[in-house]
């Protein structure tokens, strides 16, 4: 990113610190916990701690960093190396991003670059570049309001399963956008906190359905009231729209019999892997199984957007990220000069495709542009006054 696009999006970020910075919520046990962050251009900066929220909040104004973060582990000593921090416990996190969907939507939105020959285009990453033959080829990912609401019904799948199966209540969980392609979930105060790495690696697998085998399944006693695994599939089995043309029936029992009667042993496997796949949810075990990890902070802005982490617990149905997660929405606007960008829609507007064009455009679309790399800012009118006033708190900084 070039540095006058650079010092626009810090002031931006800036400005959303200094007028919104008390939305920004205290974690509990706020003095135990690893706090991180990175500038714009720098590496991660972690092992922090703060005492309270108003140190943390100030901090931000005065950093503007590109990403800031919090663990969701407590420790005796959050400064710490590492091995040295003296790990207590740790929320249960999840992460849900549209990247792991996989949707067909992926053909229409996403970017590839070859860095040998310089051919853009839309759609998935070939294996070599169809100019140059080569293989050193980039893709960016962007996200279109299928890919959002995919993964809003993945959260919701998630929530199910925790109360059902893990008896986890409702009030217990927080349900956060992002701020790019997905959520966070966060589970407070239950019994899985002391859980390692490897106990939540089971937990992960259970959501995921990995290492479920077909046979586990006796389909002559399934049932759709069958607690766990077994009643999902049995449910998955029942609620087959009819025109489906797997079955020739139905009636759940009628169905359960055509599997037992009609399948071959492998059509009944195939199935049932389907129904295990379908029914899974689509999380990053990884980050559920990370113990040390740091999370972006609530109501922080993200990096690869300018938009918000925000919570939505309480409104995850009607929640529109497009609009309820823009940082500053006001009348500025800002040039930009774009680079190829699939059609997106914010706040309320769709914009593009674009390629290879300058355009005015609302800055907070500007600045959600500029961040996916797609673009950056035309230093005119307004965009110059905002590098200018950026550039010289640079230098009184430095001095």
């Amino acid at each position: 990113m070039d540095e006058n696009s650079t010092l626009i999006l810090k002031r931006y970020f800036k400005e959303y610190y200094f007028h919104y910075g008390e939305r920004i919520k205290a974690p509990s046990e706020i003095a135990s916990r690893e706090f991180g962050y990175f500038p714009f251009g720098g590496a991660m900066i972690r092992h922090i701690s703060f005492k309270d929220i108003g140190t943390f909040r100030a901090a931000l104004v005065r950093e503007a960093p590109a990403g800031a973060y919090c663990s969701n582990s407590l420790y005796n000593d959050p400064t710490a190396e590492m091995h040295l921090k003296g790990w207590k416990s740790a929320e249960l996190i999840f992460d849900i991003d549209a990247d792991g969907l996989k949707l067909p939507c992926k053909k229409v939105h996403d970017v590839w670059l070859c860095k040998g020959g310089g051919k853009k285009e839309f759609g998935l990453r070939p294996e070599t570049c169809p100019n140059c033959k080569g293989n050193r080829i980039l893709e960016l990912t962007w996200a279109c309001p299928d890919c959002l609401e995919g993964t809003k019904k993945e959260t919701m799948k998630l929530l199910e399963f925790l109360e059902f199966d893990f008896g986890i209540s409702s009030s217990q969980v927080r349900v956060y956008f992002s701020g790019n392609a997905g959520y966070h979930i966060s589970v407070e105060k239950s019994q899985y906190e002391t859980l390692d790495s490897h106990g939540r690696a089971e937990i992960a697998d259970y959501l995921t359905g990995r290492g479920i085998m077909p046979n586990f399944f006796n389909s002559t006693r399934l049932l759709p009231n069958d607690p766990g695994w077994r009643g999902r599939v049995a449910r998955f089995i029942r609620d087959l729209p009819e025109v489906n043309t797997l079955f020739k029936s139905t009636t759940f029992e009628k169905r359960l019999s055509e599997l037992i009667s009609d399948f071959s042993k492998k059509q009944v496997e195939n199935f049932m892997t389907r129904a295990v796949s379908e029914n899974s949810v689509k999380i990053d075990a990884m980050v559920t199984t990370d113990i040390h990890r740091i999370f972006r902070m609530p109501e922080t802005l993200n990096n690869k957007t300018g938009l918000v982490k925000r919570e939505c617990s309480d409104n995850l149905n009607s929640f529109d990220p497009t609009t309820d997660a823009i940082a500053i929405k006001d009348d500025s606007k800002a040039e930009v000069m774009v680079d190829i960008v699939p059609k997106i829609e914010i706040g309320g507007s769709s914009y593009g495709p674009f390629r290879s064009e300058t355009i005015e455009l609302p800055l907070y679309v500007g600045v959600y542009i500029v961040s996916r790399g797609a673009g950056k800012f035309v230093i005119t009118g307004q965009n110059s006054a905002l590098v200018q006033k950026e550039a010289q708190q640079k230098v009184r900084s430095d001095n």
